[in-house]
C-alpha cells in the first residue's frame, strides 16, 4: 500500500498538535477548494440545492449538520480520488452518508468538514444467472426490491425501505426472512470498497477474507464500501404480514404474549417486534405490533399469542411481498421529523424478565417526558428476536457468536426510543434517561440471572460498545484488519463517525 508525503497541512498537525477551530475551518475550506478541482461536478456547498436536499434527506432533525462541502461521489473512483486528498491533508475530518438513518450525531454527517454522500452511488444491477443483486453502496433498501421482485428474487434486506443498505448491512441487518437465513450481512458475497490508499479492492471468502469478515458487523473501521454484491434467492409468493395496534388494557397481555413466542419452540418463518409507544400530551400507551410470517400457508405460527392478544384496536395483517411491506414502513420514517434518539440492549428470555423491564419503563417513563412536556415527548419500548448465526457451511461474520451458538432460541434485544421537538433541556435529559434506562434494565437483566452484554450494533448508542460487545477474540481480529488495511488509522482519526475499534473495550 502507498502512502502519499504529507501535505503542509498533516505536517502542521504532527508538529504543533490540535489546530485552533478558525485554522481547522480554513483547512476545511482548502480542502473543499482542492476537491473541487479534481471532482468539479461533484462538490457542493451550502448556496446549492443539492446541498441542502442532502441535508433535510436525514430523517432525524439532529442529524442536519452543516458540513463545509458535501461530496456526492458516482464511482468507485470518484470516493477514491476523495480519500487520497482528504488522507494527504491529515487534517480535515470527514463523514460518510450512506442512507443517513443512525440516530448518533456525528455517525453520518459532520459539522464544519466534509461529508461524503453516496447517494448518487444507488444503482441496482441483477444478475439472474447467478441471482447476485449489484447494488451500490448509496442505495435503500426499497432501491434494492425494487430492482428484484421484477425477477421473482428477493434479498436479505431492511425492512423499512428508506433505510440505507450499507449501514444496516455493515451492522449486521435484521431481514423478514432472518430468522431462517440469518443476519443480511451473511448474504454479501463480495464487497467492493476504497481502502486508506486509495486502492479500489474486494473483499469475498476467497480475496481478503479477513476484511470480508470483519466488514460483517465492523461498519466503517476499515474503508469505504462502494458496492454490495448481495445474494439473492427465489421470492416464492407473498409472506404475510402487518400492523396490530391493541387496546392499552392489552398492554401488559402483549407482555405476556411475547415472553410465551420467545419461550415457545423456534419457528424459523416468524419475524417481526412488538411496542409500547407512551405519549405525554395523551398520558396513554399504545402497544402495537409489527409481525411478519414467510409461509403464510402455515400463519400464524409462533405468531400465535400476540396476534391472538386482545382487546385490538386495529388488525392490519395481510399478504404481500417485502417490496410492499418495506414500502408501507417507510411513511413513518419519512414523515417523522423530529429528533429521534435510541439505545440497546440484550438479555435472554425468562417468565418474568420482560414484565420486570417493561414495569420498570411504564413507571419512569411518564414522569421523565412530562418535566419536558413542551417538546412534544414521547418514548417506544420494543422487544424482538436475534437471528441465528452463519452454520459452519457459511463465511464467519463479526458479530462475536459462534457457529454452534444458538441466539435466535433464547435471545431478545430491546431498543428504547426518544421523539421530541427541538429543545436543548430535554435533549440533554433524554439522552441521560438512554443512560439511565439502559442501566436499569441490565441491571434488572443481571438480577433475574439473564444477562447477556451482547449490543447490537445498529440500535447502540454513542455511549455503548457494540464491538467490544463482541468479544475479546473477536475485537482482536477486527483491530489486526484495521491495522493491516488502515496502518495509518484514516478511518480511525479523520472519519469522524461510527463505532471505533481503537476506542472498543473487549467484555
Amino acid at each position: 500500500m502507498h502512502f502519499s508525503t504529507p501535505s503542509r497541512c498533516l505536517l502542521s498537525c504532527l508538529l504543533f498538535g490540535a489546530t485552533t477551530l478558525a485554522s481547522r475551518n480554513n483547512d476545511t475550506v482548502s480542502t473543499c477548494e482542492a476537491l473541487s478541482s479534481i471532482l468539479p461536478t461533484e462538490i457542493f456547498y451550502p448556496d446549492t440545492d443539492t446541498y441542502n436536499a442532502s441535508i433535510s434527506s436525514y430523517p432525524f432533525i439532529q442529524l442536519r449538520l452543516h458540513p463545509t462541502c458535501i461530496v456526492r461521489p458516482k464511482t468507485a473512483q470518484d470516493v477514491s480520488a476523495a480519500v487520497n486528498l482528504l488522507r494527504d491533508t491529515g487534517c480535515t475530518k470527514f463523514a460518510v452518508k450512506g442512507g443517513g438513518h443512525n440516530a448518533n450525531v456525528g455517525f453520518n454527517n459532520i459539522e464544519d468538514g466534509v461529508t461524503i454522500d453516496m447517494q448518487s452511488m444507488n444503482e441496482v444491477e441483477v444478475v439472474e444467472a447467478t441471482e447476485v443483486a449489484r447494488v451500490g453502496a448509496g442505495a435503500l433498501w426499497q432501491n434494492v426490491y425494487d430492482a428484484v421482485e421484477p425477477h421473482n428474487l428477493t434479498v436479505l434486506g431492511g425492512r423499512i425501505g428508506v433505510v440505507g443498505v450499507a449501514g444496516f448491512t455493515t451492522g449486521g441487518g435484521v431481514s423478514f426472512f432472518s430468522p431462517s437465513r440469518g443476519w443480511a450481512c451473511d448474504a454479501v458475497v463480495n464487497f467492493e470498497l476504497v481502502l486508506a490508499d486509495g486502492t479500489i479492492a474486494n473483499a469475498n471468502a476467497t480475496s481478503n477474507a479477513d476484511l470480508y469478515a470483519a466488514l460483517k458487523g465492523g461498519q466503517n473501521n476499515f474503508g469505504i464500501i462502494t458496492r454490495f454484491d448481495l445474494q439473492a434467492f427465489p421470492l416464492e409468493g407473498p409472506i404475510w404480514g402487518g400492523r396490530i395496534a391493541f387496546n392499552s388494557s392489552a398492554e401488559a397481555d402483549l407482555v405476556s404474549a411475547f415472553t410465551e413466542f420467545k419461550s415457545s419452540a423456534y419457528d424459523p418463518h416468524a419475524a417481526g417486534w412488538v411496542t409500547w409507544r407512551y405519549n405525554v400530551t395523551t398520558n396513554q400507551t399504545t402497544p402495537t405490533s409489527i409481525l411478519w410470517y414467510t409461509k403464510p400457508e402455515q400463519k400464524p405460527g409462533a405468531l400465535k399469542p400476540i396476534v391472538e392478544t386482545k382487546p385490538q384496536l386495529m388488525n392490519g395483517m395481510t399478504t404481500g411481498t417485502p417490496r410492499e411491506f418495506a414500502k408501507n414502513a417507510s411513511m413513518v420514517v419519512k414523515t417523522s421529523n423530529l429528533n429521534t434518539i435510541w439505545a440497546t440492549t440484550t438479555f435472554k428470555i425468562s417468565p418474568r424478565i420482560c414484565h420486570r423491564i417493561h414495569l420498570a419503563w411504564k413507571t419512569a417513563i411518564p414522569s421523565l417526558l412530562s418535566a419536558h412536556a413542551s417538546s412534544n415527548p414521547a418514548s417506544e419500548l420494543t422487544f424482538q428476536s436475534i437471528p441465528p448465526p452463519p452454520r459452519n457451511d457459511s463465511s464467519p461474520n463479526s458479530l462475536g457468536f459462534s457457529a454452534t451458538d444458538t441466539p435466535e432460541k433464547d435471545l431478545v434485544f430491546l431498543q428504547i426510543v426518544f421523539y421530541y421537538n427541538t429543545d436543548a433541556s430535554a435533549s440533554k435529559a433524554f439522552n441521560a434517561g438512554l443512560k439511565d434506562f439502559i442501566k436499569m434494565f441490565d441491571d434488572i437483566a443481571e438480577d433475574e440471572g439473564v444477562s447477556s452484554g451482547w449490543v447490537y450494533l445498529n440500535f447502540a448508542a454513542r455511549f455503548q460498545d457494540p464491538l467490544g460487545s463482541y468479544g475479546r477474540e473477536q475485537l482482536g481480529k477486527l483491530k489486526r484488519v484495521a491495522r493491516k488495511y488502515d496502518p495509518r488509522g484514516l478511518f480511525q482519526k479523520q472519519l469522524v463517525g461510527g463505532f471505533k475499534v481503537s476506542a472498543a473495550e473487549a467484555l
